[in-house]
């Protein structure tokens, strides 16, 4: 394999990894994202050296709350349709594991999401 095409394959990797597409122990969120085709940038902004952090508004553009409501409503209480349902990110970040933001208070055993 020459040196170019080593590099190229090289620098594709760590733009995977830099994107968080590249998990050696899970796949997280972002990585479900980018296999149905959605780039870091439709998250992040189109700057990537200095991406943006997205928010609830963010999400809510492809996810909207109410379709979410409605994909969990078999889960007693539905955490999607809580009374104080926060930001997206407090469970979903997308880079890391989801996290149980409800159990700071509560605890109702919600299964682990894929």
């Amino acid at each position: 394999m020459s040196f170019s095409k080593t590099l190229l394959i090289s620098l594709g990797l760590a733009s995977l990894i830099a994107c968080g597409t590249v998990s050696a122990a899970e796949k997280f969120g972002a990585d479900r994202h980018v296999a149905r085709g959605i780039s870091c940038q439709m998250c992040h902004g189109p700057d990537m050296k200095n991406p943006v952090y997205p928010d609830e508004n963010t999400c809510i553009k492809c996810h909207p709350k109410a379709a979410m409501a409605k994909k969990t409503e078999k889960l007693q209480p539905n955490p999607h349709a809580a009374p104080h349902n926060g930001d997206c990110t407090l469970c979903h970040m997308q880079h890391e594991p989801t996290v149980n933001y409800c159990e700071q208070c509560h605890k109702f055993n919600f299964p682990k999401v894929p």
